[in-house]
């Protein structure tokens, strides 16, 4: 895991935030490994802050709405290989539209609102 964020997250943020920036946050899901002491003492070794999350809540994160979306689009699809279902992903994922994106984003208030009124369980998100 520690290797994804190395070859992942590290040069993903260096080239949207600059070299020296720690003005991010990281948003995980709640999987296990995420939380391992492995992965904990690599985050805080490179200082990297992590957004708490309700461990009941993974259904508030808005990406899930967009796996979900590429999952029953790629679900259509005739897909043998590795090579192809990356391809396709990709070919998706830059056919989503900036609406969606737009949306997900504005249904924030309305999550963490159903989010606090659920007590921090499930909600319809």
């Amino acid at each position: 895991m520690c290797s994804i964020y190395e070859r992942g997250l590290i040069p993903s943020t260096c080239e949207l935030f600059g070299i020296d920036s720690i003005d991010w946050i990281l948003q995980e899901d709640n999987d296990p490994k995420h939380h391992s002491k492995i992965c904990k003492k690599w985050k805080e070794e490179n200082e990297v802050t992590v957004l708490p999350w309700p461990s009941m809540s993974p259904d508030q994160n808005p990406i899930e709405n967009v796996w979900q979306l590429l999952k029953i689009k790629i679900s259509k699809k005739k897909i043998n290989t590795t090579r192809i279902l990356k391809a396709q992903l990709a070919r998706e994922w830059n056919q989503l539209s900036e609406d969606l994106a737009k949306n997900l984003v504005n249904s924030m208030e309305r999550r963490v609102t159903a989010l606090i009124e659920a007590g921090g369980d499930f909600t319809m998100y």
